[in-house]
């Protein structure tokens, strides 16, 4: 993919490569429909240079190049278009083809597990004394997620109020860690509280698709999350699992104390009656109704 290649290449890149390099994954819309003349000037730099770049980047010339820009294009459609891709056929063939597209994330998340990148950030957050959870819309649900395992284990865990991100990372600790979730189409929300955090001095990192997303630009440690879109659905079935993996990474850096603080959790839980036993008790005739159990009359 496109994408991978400017990602693994970008550092031996030269400027005028690297700035075109930018522009075709910052305005895949625009270079679809552009001569590799007419992206030089856009860029600033010669017909040459966005040839040479091809060629670099291992492909046979610019056609070939611009060709898998077309086809990503057409990968990423508008909401509304993804609607439609699924709004015809069988509907046991709509169901497959969703449930084969998280089954594909996956695999993909499967065959390159960032190991080295997970046990990093799982030291940071094991070592930092606060973790500031930044996300927007549907990543919202990964927000919650991850912070709700993480405060059984974390002293200071909290989801920055998307009112008033700037006053509370103004008193956030000393080398406290930001952390943001966002996959296309990136949030700019999320993306500006991970820019405050940096210019404040602040731990940042964060989980989303690669290197080269705009996320990544701003974060100190990122974990990169294979993602693809079902319908009109953000669809994180691969993200969920590499946030379980971090989740594990960071009680693993934690060690004993971890026991130690589930056990407690446990003993509250069953105080409080948290949860239902394992084997209740079977309700006689009649019951039901005495009780007042929800949904029978």
């Amino acid at each position: 993919m496109l994408r991978e290649r400017i990602v693994n290449k970008l550092k031996d890149m030269t400027p005028g490569q690297s700035a075109v390099a930018m522009f075709l994954l910052d305005y895949p819309g625009d270079a679809a429909f552009l001569t590799a003349s007419q992206l030089g000037s856009r860029v600033g730099v010669s017909e040459t240079t966005v040839i040479r770049l091809s060629h670099f980047l291992g492909y046979t010339g610019y056609p070939e190049l611009r060709g898998e820009i077309t086809n990503r294009l057409m990968d990423r459609l508008s909401t509304l278009e993804r609607l439609k891709d699924y709004g015809s056929g069988e509907k046991n063939d709509i169901y497959e083809k969703a449930v084969r597209k998280d089954l594909e994330t996956l695999t993909e998340a499967l065959a390159s597990i960032p190991s080295e990148e997970l046990d990093e950030l799982g030291r940071v957050m094991a070592a930092t004394p606060a973790i500031y959870l930044a996300g927007y819309r549907s990543s919202m649900s990964l927000v919650y997620y991850l912070s709700f395992y993480l405060s059984w284990i974390l002293p200071s865990v909290r989801i920055i109020n998307h009112d008033m991100p700037y006053a509370l990372l103004l008193n956030a600790p000393r080398e406290s860690l930001v952390l943001g979730i966002s996959f296309p189409r990136y949030s700019r929300w999320t993306v500006e509280v991970l820019d405050q955090a940096e210019s404040m001095g602040l731990l940042t990192a964060s989980i989303t698709t690669d290197l080269a997303s705009p996320m990544a630009v701003k974060s100190r440690y990122v974990v990169a999350a294979p993602y693809m879109p079902v319908s009109f659905i953000d669809s994180f079935a691969a993200p969920m699992s590499l946030i379980n993996c971090l989740i594990l990474s960071v009680a693993r850096n934690l060690g004993p104390e971890v026991t130690e603080k589930l056990g407690t959790l446990e003993e509250h839980w069953k105080e409080e009656k948290i949860y239902v036993p394992d084997k209740p008790k079977p309700l006689k005739r009649g019951q039901w109704k005495k009780e007042g159990v929800p949904g029978r009359r």
